[in-house]
């Protein structure tokens, strides 16, 4: 079982906006994914230190039992932080949770790299 981790902007869960910035998402969704299917998902604030919160998003997302992060972008060191912690981060997510996830299992989502992440860190 996969634990996939979704920077959202809004508390909808599945159907909430993917936030296109990471450091200052409001909500994350955890999805339980198991079988290649939703077992069940459940919406967090994201207590980001952008939002007056005390943690990181990366922080945030080490602490969170996800081992995968679907986003939109992130900078370098955003994606170092959390693949230290031995999450899978995908970048490339749009649309709403539940669009990102299927893209994900689709296989069209890119695999973060220093390539791929934001190079101003946004």
């Amino acid at each position: 079982m996969d634990v996939i981790c979704v920077p959202s902007l809004g508390n909808e869960g599945l159907k909430g906006e993917v936030s296109q910035h990471l450091g200052k998402t409001p909500y994350f969704v955890l999805i339980k994914w198991e079988n290649d299917q939703i077992e069940k998902f459940k919406v967090l604030e994201s207590g980001s230190k952008h939002l007056g919160g005390r943690i990181t998003p990366g922080e945030f997302i080490a602490g969170s039992g996800a081992n995968i992060l679907l986003c939109g972008n992130l900078g370098q060191k955003a994606v170092q932080m959390i693949e230290k912690a031995g999450i899978e981060v995908y970048v490339g997510a749009s649309g709403t949770v539940i669009e990102s996830l299927q893209s994900w299992a689709d296989g069209k989502l890119k695999q973060a790299s220093k390539d791929t992440a934001c190079a101003e860190n946004h």
